[in-house]
């Protein structure tokens, strides 16, 4: 079938409902966003943190006031929102809840797909529905985590800026490409690093880009940089943080700090290695007359690789990462190698979903909060709780705690840190160094699995609710 058939309405039809069909395929990948909280996969550390800062903000702490705090303000503050608008208190926030306001921000990086110029409608809505569905091509679209933020910016940011080399009001375009990039500046720190590969990427393809119009651009990235990164203006001091948060960063990622994560596995660099190879493969047979640097696809390819590049070489190494690799080309290139006839167009997005469902797994298991042993902890301590006839039942967290803590605690007080009244705690955790069971009078000792590898507790409960809370 021509490129031309693809008008006809029986055949647009039939490549809209393809895609669509995808669904019963992929409902693995989609499943937290309709599943129950009990159901649900518990939160990662990187996500629980994001509630914690969110019901900070609510009691007024301001985002830059606390030492601890991971990239920028953005999604903590979209937790807040959503709370606000739905009337969802922090205590009643369940692990799906909490993803969906991920995803509003996955279909927002989906909906970028239709504002890229030159594309048919029904190419760039196939294309926006198939990265919506897969969740940007990666596990971590339906994570509470800050990189599907980055990722919309710059999705955003990168049309944009196409529509204004197309457009005659090109200074307007350029102020709101910077908006978005400025956003995604304001969510993570390592977007610094996106957008000047993506002017490395213009200057390798050959398209200008230094001019009067740059100064629309400037303005809009800082305007909205300054206005995310300060909560509307409401805690300048998180403008310092920023910085703060970028000089942190350069240690994390060379290797120079105790953050620093090594990689685990290099299976999800192998994948996008492959996502890219993919991409790359199909920019040669839609375009193989036109030579480098005459195709849009080869500036998307370029500034994707780069992304890609970097991540490689640099020690930390993280599959949250990769999000950008994943869903960029999927919003970016998709749609215009959409529109060969139903059976190429059929194939290659049956490629992606194979490709996508296949690094799933590699990707998501990436630091994983053990589900089994902390719905477990739940049970038990909601029943101890119950069951407890002493005057005040509390918890004590010593010596520290890992981020889901927080959040599956929060129905109960809680005392994190050494302090006196720890000792007489019905419920103790102690982070376990080794394998030596502590021996403490007057408590029962078993241990909690929050991550495999790492972050094990053990868990002291009061003798007399020895049977409640162990079984024994």
């Amino acid at each position: 079938m021509e490129a031309g058939a693809m008008n006809k309405p029986w055949a647009m039809f039939a490549a809209v409902a393809a895609c669509f069909l995808l669904v019963s395929l992929i409902g693995l990948q989609s499943a937290p966003r309709f599943l129950s909280a009990e159901m649900s996969p518990p939160l990662h550390a990187d996500e629980a943190v994001q509630w914690s800062r969110a019901q900070e903000l609510s009691e007024g702490l301001p985002y830059s006031a606390n030492e601890d705090r991971f990239h920028g303000p953005t999604l903590a503050m979209s937790v807040l929102a959503a709370s606000k608008l739905t009337g969802t208190p922090f205590m009643d926030m369940s692990e799906s809840y909490l993803r969906n306001v991920t995803g509003c921000y996955l279909l927002l990086l989906s909906l970028a797909a239709l504002a890229l110029p030159g594309v048919s409608l029904v190419s760039r809505a196939t294309a926006s529905a198939f990265c919506f569905l897969i969740g940007g091509g990666a596990p971590f679209g339906f994570y509470l985590v800050q990189e599907v933020l980055l990722v919309a910016g710059l999705a955003w940011g990168v049309v944009l800026w196409l529509r204004s080399e197309t457009s005659e009001r090109k200074a307007f375009w350029r102020l709101l490409s910077g908006v978005a990039f400025g956003f995604a500046l304001a969510s993570k720190v390592s977007a610094a690093a996106y957008i000047l590969f993506f002017f490395v990427a213009l200057t390798i393809v050959r398209r200008p880009w230094i001019g009067r119009r740059f100064f629309a651009f400037l303005a809009g990235s800082v305007l909205s940089w300054a206005f995310f990164q300060s909560v509307a203006f409401t805690d300048i001091h998180g403008l310092a943080s920023w910085w703060t948060q970028l000089g942190r960063s350069f240690g994390v990622a060379s290797g120079h700090s105790e953050d620093t994560l090594v990689a685990v596995s290099y299976w999800p660099w192998i994948w996008a290695a492959l996502w890219l190879a993919e991409f790359s493969l199909q920019r040669f047979l839609r375009e193989r007359h036109l030579p480098f640097r005459s195709s849009t696809a080869d500036l998307i390819l370029v500034f994707v690789g780069l992304i890609f590049g970097l991540h490689l070489l640099l020690p930390y190494k993280t599959p949250w990462l990769l999000y950008g690799v994943m869903a960029l080309p999927l919003v970016l290139l998709v749609p215009s190698q959409l529109g060969e006839g139903w059976r190429r167009d059929g194939l290659l997005l049956l490629g992606l979903l194979v490709s996508s469902v296949y690094a799933a797994g590699d990707f998501s298991t990436h630091s994983e909060t053990s589900r089994t042993p902390l719905r477990e902890f739940e049970q038990r301590v909601a029943l101890l709780r119950q069951q407890y006839k002493g005057v005040r039942f509390y918890v004590a967290v010593e010596g520290g705690h890992y981020w889901p803590l927080p959040y599956y605690l929060r129905k109960y007080p809680v005392g994190y840190g050494n302090f006196p009244q720890a000792a007489q705690a019905p419920l103790r955790l102690i982070p376990a160094t080794d394998s030596s069971e502590p021996a403490v009078p007057g408590y029962a000792v078993s241990s909690l699995t929050l991550r495999e590898g790492g972050d094990r507790y053990w868990v002291l409960v009061a003798k007399s609710y020895e049977s409640v809370f162990i079984g024994k």
